[in-house]
């Protein structure tokens, strides 16, 4: 039997390398063996006749993706935080779109993650679209990011289409890449005890670990490990004896391919420990007004200074953390955001100057906030805001006059362009007072933005429009879990931390999904979930996401006003019918309605998108399900006032069978509203055990919404 071979290979690229490591690990990965390892339904066959290498390959007939089984897999073991690359080679025969029970992507490779129980953890990347009939193509997922709590890869040879594919030489390489690092430099000679390390992010990796050795080749008696979170830099705070060290940085499952070394030269009592200055940014409401900023300084010895101003120490706690007032210089502070420097400076002299961001700036007269309860609340009152994304200027007075109180364009999430962002703002006021919720450029194309660390961008953006009457919150960051997007939860709590110093009258949002999402918790005042399928769907996305927040997170809930299949008739260059639109007035009330059922302080829509929707096909685009749309909004709007109200909240579910009714009473002064949602696609009858009621029979239509009020 011929056996097939892949060789240890080193990938030369910039300054740094990637070590492939052996691929073994995938069991038969040629099929010499026949299927042994792999596992599939009646659709899978061994075919000797053909072959990329060897003598046989594995063979997918897939006549009705719906009945027929349309994956061989195989579960191999990973390491928990690495990096691997996955491939394979794929043969096609009369491969055609057919439905299915998920999308119809055609033939490839498709790679998730499972724990190490073999559970289900999370989705990975696809790397399929061959169709028709096609000779052996190499397929590839690269740079796959393994969770850390990742115990096997799932590898999916897919035909998710009507056809026959072929799969030969499946690989799974480890890829290890050495951290880039920054200082000390290798090599270098350092006076320094209390050195700060340096390097540059790694794409996936959500907590890095410093490793200190004397030893080059770091065994575990010799190594000092330190935890350095989710940011590129580590001070260290007990000092190193004199000579030579070597330092490496490490992450999740991934080892530092390429440790360096410095030399160490002052005495281990020597102080060279300086003031560590936390407090990045503040906002004053005054051109007189002090401003407080916090400092790690063991013996409290340290003089501050700031645009000249001397800060004076006001409080002290047993381990160190100073309290530092600045008052007003006697012309005050400078209007507007100020960039300088903390200059701190110990005993010893040792010294640190800090980056630092001062905003003078008034307080908003109509500023927001996400109050202990939960909901928004403005101007001393609690409110149930309505928004949708992606609404250009010109469009602003209609999505005002029809009820929406929030908008949004994702522009400014690829652009520094404040004063730009400044007219939106504007644009919207002037719609009769709409308001917008404002993102930050990301860095995907500028690759300077929040994915490169631009603390800089971000206090600009926000010290330009702080003030504004039209601005709503702060759109943080849009799924930082996203591979291409992605920001460890300290970086991005960073960002947040920033932002509210700067802007204290503005909540912070954001969206995040998957299991690690409750690692991004401080990153937002509420979280905004996405619910973007059918009502039932809808549910079960917000009760997932309150358990994997510990149901101590408010949730603004997202809901989608799009048609997915006319969305993907466009992608195939179909025309769309507007009179086709998939999402009817039922099921958008539904969707829309259990933003108040399921207690959410408000509801968004994705998107409007009228002139710029791309393949998603947006209600605003056809004139019937706009309409349907905006009766929707005007009738939530009917009983805000009702929602907002002080007043007992009741909530349940009924069920029969697997189809739920889910529904919400509120007692306000006495009398009572009750609502309750169906969230099946047919009709259901149910009784409903209200709390001191008596049991209400109901039978809800489709989708239907049922609305009383005594």
């Amino acid at each position: 039997m011929k056996q097939k071979t892949i060789m240890f290979s080193l990938i030369a690229f910039a300054a740094t390398f990637a070590a492939v490591a052996d691929v073994s690990a995938v069991c038969n990965a040629g099929f010499e063996e026949g299927l042994a390892g792999w596992n599939g339904g009646a659709s899978m066959a061994l075919d000797e006749a053909v072959a990329h290498d060897g003598r046989q390959s594995v063979c997918l007939t897939v006549a009705d993706p719906k009945t027929d089984s349309v994956y061989v897999t195989q579960m191999v073991p990973v390491k928990g935080g690495a990096i691997y690359d996955a491939s394979c080679f794929v043969k096609t025969e009369d491969v055609r779109e057919a439905e299915g029970h998920k999308e119809s992507v055609g033939a490839g490779l498709i790679v998730e993650w499972a724990d190490a129980n073999k559970k289900w953890l999370t989705s990975g990347k696809y790397a399929c679209g061959v169709w028709g009939t096609a000779d052996w193509q190499k397929k590839e997922c690269a740079r796959l990011n393994a969770p850390d709590k990742a115990g096997y890869a799932i590898i999916y040879l897919a035909l998710r289409a009507s056809g026959k594919a072929w799969f030969d030489d499946v690989s799974l390489s480890e890829v290890l890449i050495p951290t880039e690092k920054v200082s000390p430099a290798d090599g270098s000679s350092i006076s320094n005890n209390c050195p700060r390390f340096a390097w540059r992010r790694l794409p996936g990796v959500r907590r890095y670990t410093l490793e200190l050795s004397r030893d080059p080749s770091f065994p575990p008696e010799k190594t000092h490990a330190f935890d350095a979170g989710g940011l590129a830099e580590f001070q260290l705070e007990k000092p190193l004896n004199p000579g030579a060290c070597y330092w490496r940085v490490n992450s999740g499952g991934r080892v530092d391919a390429a440790p360096w070394s410095f030399t160490q030269t002052v005495p281990r009592d020597a102080d060279c420990l300086p003031p560590l200055v936390q407090t990045k940014a503040c906002r004053v409401t005054g051109s007189h007004e002090a401003f407080t900023v916090k400092v790690k300084d063991r013996l409290g010895t340290a003089k501050l200074a700031f645009l000249g101003v001397e800060g004076r120490l006001v409080g002290k706690d047993n381990e160190g953390l100073c309290q530092y007032s600045f008052s007003a210089p006697s012309g005050g502070w400078p209007s507007g955001l100020t960039e300088g420097e903390i200059i701190a400076v110990d005993a010893a002299g040792n010294r640190a100057a800090n980056r630092f961001w001062l905003l003078n700036a008034p307080r908003p007269e109509n500023g927001v906030a996400v109050g202990a309860d939960g909901a928004y609340w403005q101007g001393g009152r609690r409110i149930f805001p309505l928004g949708i994304y992606e609404v250009a200027p010109k469009y602003m007075e209609e999505v005002r006059e029809a009820g929406w109180d929030v908008v949004h364009a994702y522009q400014w999430e690829y652009s520094q362009d404040d004063a730009g962002c400044r007219k939106y703002l504007d644009d919207c006021w002037a719609a009769n007072g709409l308001r917008a919720f404002i993102g930050f450029d990301r860095g995907v194309r500028s690759r300077n933005g929040i994915v490169q660390g631009n603390l800089a961008h971000v206090a600009q953006r926000v010290g330009a429009l702080a003030d504004h009457p039209g601005l709503f919150c702060w759109y943080l960051y849009d799924e930082p879990e996203t591979e291409g997007y992605f920001v460890t939860p300290d970086a991005l709590t960073e960002f947040a931390d920033l932002v509210r110093a700067l802007d204290p009258y503005h909540p912070v949002v954001m969206t995040t999904w998957g299991i690690t999402m409750n690692e991004y918790r401080r990153t937002w005042d509420t979280h905004w979930t996405q619910a973007y399928g059918n009502p039932a769907e809808v549910v079960r996305e917000v009760e997932s996401h309150r358990s994997l927040l510990n149901n101590a997170s408010p949730i603004t809930l997202i809901v989608c006003c799009n048609d997915g299949k006319q969305g993907a008739a466009i992608e195939k260059g179909i025309a769309p019918d507007p009179d086709k639109f998939a999402r009817d007035y039922d099921l958008m009330r539904a969707c829309a309605f259990l933003g108040i059922v399921k207690e959410c302080n408000g509801v968004w829509w994705w998107w409007f998108a009228r002139d710029n929707g791309g393949k998603y096909y947006s209600a605003s685009r056809s004139p019937k399900a706009w309409a349907d749309l905006v009766q929707v909004i005007k009738e939530l709007r009917s009983i805000r006032s009702l929602v907002t109200a002080d007043g007992a909240v009741v909530t349940g579910t009924a069920a029969e069978g697997k189809d739920r009714v889910e529904w919400w009473r509120k007692t306000v002064d006495g009398k009572a509203i009750f609502i309750a949602v169906n969230t099946a696609d047919h009709p259901v009858s149910v009784t409903v055990a209200v709390p001191g009621d008596a049991p209400r029979k109901l039978t809800l239509r489709r989708y239907e919404v049922l609305i009383l009020k005594d």
